[in-house]
């Protein structure tokens, strides 16, 4: 069937009318849905393998291997709580969980056998919703936790992955499903990257003090007198 990109004109266009429809009293999730459907989601199913999928689901894999990484390293101390390694190691673990369940609804990813009644199926907008509300609210609450916790300037400079995430965004918008797996794949990498350069520092305060603030003041370029 013929397929038309839209224009980034017509996203924005669409943005302000979900933005008037909250405005008016509307459902917040019918809004997202919207969103979904314009931004189009539904390709992903139909435009990567099962190979390809697979792929793209364990990107999710160095966020589990950073909270394993931290508990073997550190074990469980937690004599501070920005430095506290079982709450990073467990909001790593949940990001990985939670991210893995959320992209495999999106891209309709069965592990066993081929098809399944949910490819079949009409695809789930109202699960997915939700589960992107999940997914971006474990990511983001731990980003504000890490921003809160190494400085402002660390925070700047751990803030570069978003520009892998809005351009895969861009790129499922206009009709590459493969483009945006590899694209937000990248994405996982890239944060998990940032993730563990700034939980590792912070998690050295529960075993060398002085070390991890010598790390803290190069991360944040700040002097002590």
């Amino acid at each position: 069937k013929l397929q038309t990109t839209p224009s980034p004109c017509a996203h924005m266009a669409s943005l302000f009318i979900g933005l008037q429809t909250l405005l008016n009293g509307g459902s917040p999730l019918a809004v997202l849905r919207t969103r979904q459907k314009r931004l189009g989601v539904e390709a992903l199913a139909e435009g990567l393998t099962r190979l390809e999928k697979a792929a793209f689901l364990a990107t999710n894999l160095p966020y589990l291997a950073i909270s394993l990484v931290l508990m073997s390293r550190f074990g469980p101390k937690c004599l501070a709580l920005c430095g506290c390694v079982p709450l990073h190691s467990a909001w790593a673990a949940i990001i990985a969980v939670v991210s893995t369940i959320f992209h495999a609804a999106q891209v309709r990813f069965t592990c066993c056998g081929r098809g399944g009644h949910h490819d079949n199926g009409p695809y789930p907008f109202d699960r997915l919703i939700k589960l992107l509300l999940c997914d971006v609210s474990c990511a983001a609450s731990y980003a504000v936790f890490l921003s809160a916790c190494s400085g402002l300037w660390a925070s700047l400079r751990m803030a570069w992955p978003l520009l892998l995430l809005i351009a895969s965004v861009l790129l499922r918008a206009g009709g590459s499903p493969r483009g945006y797996a590899v694209m937000h794949g990248v994405w996982h990498l890239a944060s998990a990257w940032v993730i563990l350069w700034a939980a590792w520092p912070l998690a050295e305060l529960q075993t060398s003090p002085d070390v991890a603030f010598g790390l803290l003041e190069a991360m944040c370029g700040t002097t002590t007198s």
